[in-house]
């Protein structure tokens, strides 16, 4: 199939998706619970911020700048490509975001383990981010070395014109908009500082709390950002201190 350069799809996937991100995050600071989580993390913020400026400043907001220019370079000169507007059943959709998000967590996976915790260049320049220990709050996901935010976001971008190329293409707006959504949030929220019991807290709780165990020093597994599958069938899945003691605790309280 002829590729075709619809710059329309692209532009409104865009413009969804920056829809959906403040409707999502508007909702979800209503919830009493979750803005007390926000204003943990803003306190821990601006105390990093004044605390450790040589490790903040001279990444954070470059590292926005990065991020934002890598987006847009994407959407303006690749996704018009790979989108389309007209009309695919919501199996079709459901399918292929389900597809993009565990391709794009393969590849995630093998160049987080390999490459970034590797020997050589890459390592150094993971290191960067591996500067914010346990436990690490929400602008921790902007402490990055450049290379490290044009390779992470590039992965996903690549993971749709590879499956585009297979011949998947084009996908849905919706497709783009609902996988590049849980992409983009499932970074921020493992970065995220959550101490949440009970539904759904516990859940989102445990997804930062896997990704804090990666934090604790260079030498941890939890490699996979999506979801624990790779982690999982690989053997390097590890448990948060925080999580021995509560499980020691259950223990304890049922015997």
């Amino acid at each position: 199939m002829p590729l075709e350069y619809n710059w329309q799809a692209a532009l409104l996937t865009f413009l969804i998706l920056g829809a959906c991100i403040a409707l999502a995050q508007r909702l979800a600071f209503m919830v009493p619970a979750i803005a007390r989580t926000r204003q943990v993390n803003r306190d821990e913020n601006q105390r990093k911020w004044r605390e450790l400026a040589r490790k903040y400043h001279h990444r954070v907001k470059p590292a926005q700048k990065i991020g934002l220019s890598v987006n847009l370079g994407f959407y303006i000169v690749i996704l018009p490509f790979f989108v389309t507007l007209s009309a695919q059943p919501l199996w079709r959709i459901a399918l292929d975001v389900v597809l993009i998000l565990m391709v794009y967590d393969l590849f995630y996976y093998g160049v987080h383990r390999f490459l970034f915790h590797g020997k050589g260049y890459f390592r150094r320049v993971h290191a960067v981010h591996h500067q914010a220990r346990s436990r690490v709050t929400s602008i921790d996901s902007y402490l990055l070395h450049p290379w490290e935010i044009v390779i992470g976001t590039g992965l996903y971008f690549a993971t749709i014109v590879l499956l585009g190329v297979l011949g998947l293409s084009p996908f849905h707006v919706a497709t783009i908009v609902i996988s590049n959504f849980i992409y983009t949030q499932l970074n921020q929220v493992n970065h995220c500082r959550i101490d949440l019991d009970g539904f759904p807290f516990r859940t989102v709780n445990w997804i930062a709390m896997k990704h804090d165990a990666h934090h604790l020093d260079m030498h941890r597994g939890n490699y996979a950002t999506i979801t624990l599958l790779y982690d999982k069938l690989f053997g390097t899945i590890e448990m948060h201190p925080l999580e021995l003691q509560d499980a020691e605790a259950r223990g304890q309280a049922s015997t």
